[in-house]
């Protein structure tokens, strides 16, 4: 793995930060602040580039924390690529700087990245587009001389033009430095002076815009998205890769969106000259009927559940469970007001401070849904398993 991916800074900051879960004994206000309503997120972020040498490469970022989870590279892929788009998992759509498009079928797990085959040339040319992107729900975008052009999708692994057609113009004037998609038929996009701005594509076509931001975005050379509100971008100039969570990205507005500055994912490393998150690997639901969070039983019970499903189901057992409810009856007794007098700790997981949990709701300070999978996710992305977390806690009162 190359020098230019690895985390030192990073972890540093996060262990200064974890350090500070668990000191000290907790104490809870008098009463639990009243519950709103239940707005959750869950998932991961999975993201897939290509280096200047053609080598493709996918990480996983831990949206938790913004913390570079893993990142493992492949082969060369055997052509200069100019833009790409994930479609799922194990199917990327690249174009060459010839104009030719290509399918990549990847295979990969924590070690290893390789394709199943070589790359698949879909089309010999005629694709001479300068950005990509995959709205997960069939619509494939993409930008070239400024024209904004629509794609049906109709396999999850296209063979040609049977299954990736119905070419659709959206409009000129597009632009952008670059695009993403954030969701069914919607887009965000950076300019070079700076302006963060997202779409909506209608169903005839027609499309409308909101100025989410005016300025502040132009040091971004690439942004992605895996759903769910949750931003990254990439500086070109140093590497760096910041996140960020629109706590509502249909709302036409920038206002509500978090920016998580002070923990980037890394401060540089980032040298690839593509990148494309998995679409829709993160998402956020609301509930009309949100649990008693005064129900401590009904909350452990709902706890184990989440761990029971997360990461595919690989916590699904009696040993991670009692890791997990002993763990979070020492931090909070599984109560979500609950409140660190000596830090800004709170909540179920003592996340620190509590306002990082925003990444998984904006109902954080009230639902323990939202805290819960927001521990979940920590623990993955910092320990692996609930086990390996107890552990870490009986050894040093935190974690």
């Amino acid at each position: 793995m190359p020098t230019a991916f690895r985390r030192t800074a990073r972890r540093a900051t996060l262990a200064t930060l974890s350090g500070l879960l668990g000191a000290g004994l907790l104490t809870a206000v008098a009463t639990a602040p009243p519950a709103q309503a239940a707005t959750t997120c869950s998932g991961t972020a999975a993201i897939y580039g290509v280096l200047p040498d053609n080598r493709l490469t996918f990480s996983t970022i831990t949206p938790a924390t913004g913390e570079l989870k893993k990142v493992v590279l492949g082969a060369d892929l055997g052509f200069e690529a100019r833009a790409m788009a994930t479609l799922n998992f194990n199917t990327v759509l690249v174009t060459s700087t010839a104009g030719a498009l290509y399918r990549l079928d990847v295979l990969t797990n924590n070690t290893s990245l390789v394709l199943e085959r070589p790359p698949v040339k879909l089309f010999d040319s005629g694709w001479t587009h300068d950005k990509l992107t995959y709205d997960g729900h069939g619509h494939l975008y993409g930008t070239a001389g400024g024209l904004l052009l629509q794609y049906l999708v109709s396999q999850p692994k296209p063979t040609g033009s049977a299954h990736i057609g119905q070419r659709r113009e959206i409009g000129s004037g597009f632009v952008l430095k670059t695009l993403a998609a954030v969701g069914d038929d919607r887009l965000l996009a950076t300019t070079s002076a700076g302006a963060l701005l997202s779409y909506k594509i209608g169903s005839d076509g027609g499309w409308s815009r909101d100025d989410l931001k005016t300025s502040g975005w132009s040091a971004f050379d690439q942004v992605v998205s895996p759903g769910g509100g949750l931003y990254y971008g990439r500086i070109a100039t140093t590497g760096a890769m910041y996140w960020y969570k629109d706590a509502n990205p249909a709302d036409g507005s920038g206002a509500d969106i978090a920016y998580h500055n002070d923990t980037p994912v890394n401060t540089g490393g980032w040298t690839q000259q593509l990148l494309s998150a998995q679409p829709e690997t993160f998402s956020c639901t609301t509930s009309v009927d949100p649990l008693d969070g005064t129900d401590i039983p009904a909350v452990k019970a709902a706890g184990r559940d989440l761990m029971n499903k997360h990461d595919g189901g690989a916590w699904n057992s009696t040993t991670q469970w009692n890791c997990l409810s002993q763990l979070w009856d020492r931090e909070s007794g599984w109560r979500y007001w609950a409140d660190n007098p000596n830090s800004t700790a709170y909540g179920i997981p003592q996340a620190l401070p509590g306002s990082k949990m925003d990444a998984f709701g904006d109902d954080w300070r009230t639902n323990p849904v939202t805290q819960i999978k927001w521990g979940l996710s920590y623990i993955d992305g910092r320990y692996g398993t609930p086990c390996a977390a107890w552990t870490h806690f009986l050894d040093n009162n935190w974690y």
